[in-house]
């Protein structure tokens, strides 16, 4: 009787350890997925950044007083509501 206890005790701990590792798998590849998934947004983000850098650095070679006068314009508006407060 002790030794049948003894077997079933064994292959009830055989799946668990099956299924724990199976588990462990299925996580590890999931969360490898998200990772990938991760750094492809990432990647995109950073290019998308690229191109907008590169629009506006374009716009302020070809108007340059007009750059001026905007960034002169934007730091009188944020100087005026600095110093409401």
């Amino acid at each position: 009787m002790a030794e049948q206890t003894g077997a079933k005790a064994a292959s009830i701990a055989q799946r668990a350890g099956d299924n724990g590792k199976e588990l462990y798998e299925r996580a590890k590849d999931q969360a490898q997925a998200a990772i990938e998934a991760g750094r492809e947004g990432i990647e995109a983000a950073t290019e998308q950044g690229r191109k907008q850098v590169e629009s506006v650095s374009g716009l302020i070679r070809d108007w340059p007083l007009l750059s001026v006068a905007v960034a002169f314009a934007a730091g009188c508006i944020v100087s005026r509501l600095m110093h409401d407060r």
